[in-house]
């Protein structure tokens, strides 16, 4: 099983609009990431998100190009200062690979306690439109993928 970490495209502030829909530069970059997935044949059986607008609309323009088996969902305890316990157990019960989408520092809090880095290994960042791919390797979950729209050429 796969785990993705996908933080939000970049958003209007709340000023502009309260709801922080995605700003035509996090739509774009968000569509560009979506159509990179599926020429690289991506695949995910979920999609969860916090149900914020950024984060919906993120995973709605993932999802029109990989198309999910059991397509996506909103899902309470994803939201940027939430624990991540509720996290821990939708990954827990899911069979098939799943993809998060969610904020910061969420994202931070849950990468760290899915690799439990040790020492001084570094874990990757999470800009804005980031995917981070995990995978279980034994009892611990692994990075092995980090892709972005600024990656991509």
């Amino acid at each position: 099983m796969k785990v993705y970490l996908v933080r939000h495209g970049k958003a209007l502030p709340p000023a502009t609009d309260p709801a922080q829909p995605l700003s035509e530069e996090g739509r774009s970059d968000i569509s560009h990431l979506a159509r990179t997935l599926r020429n690289m044949n991506f695949s995910v059986e979920l999609i969860v998100h916090s149900g914020k607008l950024r984060a919906e609309e993120t995973a709605k323009i993932i999802a029109d190009s990989i198309n999910p088996s059991k397509g996506i969902k909103a899902v309470k305890g994803l939201a940027p200062k939430d624990d991540i316990t509720e996290a821990l157990k939708i990954i827990e019960a899911q069979h098939g690979d799943l993809m998060i989408v969610s904020h910061l520092p969420f994202l931070e809090h849950l990468l760290e306690a899915m690799v439990k880095p040790e020492g001084s290994e570094e874990l990757p960042a999470f800009d804005i439109g980031n995917v981070i791919g995990l995978e279980k390797s034994g009892e611990r979950w692994q990075v092995f993928r980090h892709l972005g729209p600024k990656m991509i050429l």
